[in-house]
C-alpha cells in the first residue's frame, strides 16, 4: 500500500504544478479551444479557453509510476513488463488525442483529425496490445462471467473483445468530456475502484503484478485530482483528446489487466450511457429524422433543460459512484463465498 500512496502523492504535486504551467504557456501564446457552434450557447464564453491538459496526466503519471517502480526495483529486485506495458498504452493513447488536439488548433477549429484516421490509429494500438499481450505477456484469453465460477478460453475470438474494449473506452470518456471537470471526475471514481481492485487481487488473489496496475492507478487518480484543481467550473484548462484518450486507454487496460473486461461496462456505466446516448441519438434520427435527446452526448441534453452545469457535473459523479459501487459490489462477493 505504501508505493500507492508514494506515487499519489509524487503524481499529484507534479499534476498541480504541471498544469498550472499549461495554463500559463498557453494563455502567453493564445492557444484555446474552439467551440462547437451547434452546441450550448453557455459553451460559446468558454472559446479560447487552454486545453490539452491531458499533457500533465501522462506527465505526472508517467514519472511517478517510473519513479515508484525504481525505488521498488532498487529495494525488493521487483519491476512487472505489465505495468509497463499499461503505461505505454497510457501514453500511445495521449499520443493519438495530443494529434487530435494539435491539428485542431493550426486550423482553428474543434475537430481536429478525421473520425475514420482516429479509429485507424486506435485500431494499430490495438494491434500492438495484442501482439504484446500474446508473444510477450502470454496473457489468457479467457473471459469470467460475474456472479458466476465460469472461466471461458474463448481462443482468437478474445482479442475482438480487445479491440471493442479500447475503442470503447477511448471514445466513450472522450464523449464525457463535454463540462467542466465531468470527465476528470468520472475517471477518478472508475480507476479509484480499479485500484481496490488490483490491490486485492495482489494481497488475495497474489497477482504479483497487481499492485504496479495499483501504483499506475494512483498515479493517474492523483493526477486527474491535481488538474481538477483547475478544472472546476469554470474551467481554466480543458483535458482535451490528449487527457480523454490517454485515460480510457489506461481505464481499458486495466480492466483486460486485472481480467475484468465485463464488469468495466458495469464499473464505467456512465461512460456506457454517454456512448449510448450519442448511437441512440443518431440511429433514432436516420430512422425516424426525429432526436431523442435534445441534444448528444446525454449531459447536454440537461443541460438544455435548464440544469446548470453544475447541478449536471455533481449528478453525474454520483450515478457514476453509484456503478462504480455496483460493480466493485459484484467483484467482491466472490470473497464473501
Amino acid at each position: 500500500m505504501n508505493w500507492i500512496f508514494l506515487s499519489v502523492v509524487i503524481s499529484g504535486i507534479i499534476s498541480v504544478f504541471a498544469t498550472i504551467f499549461l495554463i500559463n504557456f498557453q494563455r502567453k501564446r493564445h492557444i484555446g479551444k474552439s467551440i462547437r457552434s451547434d452546441g450550448p450557447k453557455s459553451h460559446s464564453a468558454k472559446a479560447g479557453t487552454p486545453t490539452m491538459g491531458g499533457i500533465a496526466f501522462i506527465i505526472a503519471g508517467g514519472i511517478s509510476y517510473i519513479t515508484v517502480s525504481l525505488i521498488k526495483y532498487y529495494r525488493h529486485d521487483e519491476f512487472s513488463l505489465e505495468g509497463i506495458f499499461a503505461l505505454s498504452i497510457f501514453i500511445l493513447c495521449g499520443i493519438i488525442g495530443f494529434i487530435d488536439d494539435y491539428i485542431g488548433f493550426k486550423k482553428h477549429r474543434n475537430l481536429g483529425l478525421r473520425g475514420w484516421v482516429k479509429i485507424g490509429l486506435l485500431i494499430i494500438v490495438c494491434i500492438y496490445f495484442i501482439l504484446i499481450s500474446k508473444f510477450i505477456l502470454h496473457f489468457p484469453t479467457t473471459i469470467s462471467i460475474p456472479f458466476t465460477e465460469y472461466v471461458f478460453d474463448i481462443g482468437y475470438w478474445y482479442y475482438l473483445i480487445v479491440i471493442f474494449i479500447i475503442l470503447f473506452a477511448t471514445n466513450s470518456v472522450n464523449l464525457t468530456d463535454g463540462l467542466d471537470g465531468l470527465a476528470a471526475g468520472t475517471s477518478i471514481i472508475v480507476l479509484a475502484v480499479f485500484i481496490f481492485i488490483a490491490f486485492l487481487e495482489w494481497t488475495v488473489s497474489d497477482v504479483k503484478y497487481d499492485i504496479d496496475i495499483a501504483v499506475l492507478c494512483g498515479a493517474a487518480v492523483a493526477a486527474c485530482v491535481g488538474f481538477l484543481w483547475w478544472n472546476t467550473p469554470p474551467a481554466e484548462i480543458f483535458m482535451g483528446d490528449t487527457g480523454a484518450f490517454s485515460l480510457g486507454g489506461l481505464i481499458a487496460t486495466v480492466a483486460i489487466l486485472l481480467k475484468q473486461e465485463m464488469l468495466l461496462f458495469v464499473i464505467g456505466g456512465i461512460f456506457v450511457a454517454e456512448a449510448l446516448s450519442v448511437v441512440i441519438q443518431v440511429v433514432w434520427y436516420k430512422t425516424f429524422k426525429r432526436r431523442v435527446f435534445k441534444m448528444a452526448p446525454i449531459h447536454h441534453h440537461f443541460e438544455l433543460l435548464g440544469w446548470p452545469e453544475v447541478k449536471v457535473i455533481t449528478r453525474f459523479w454520483t450515478v457514476c459512484m453509484l456503478f462504480a459501487a455496483t460493480g466493485f459490489f459484484i467483484y467482491y462477493i466472490k470473497f464473501l463465498n
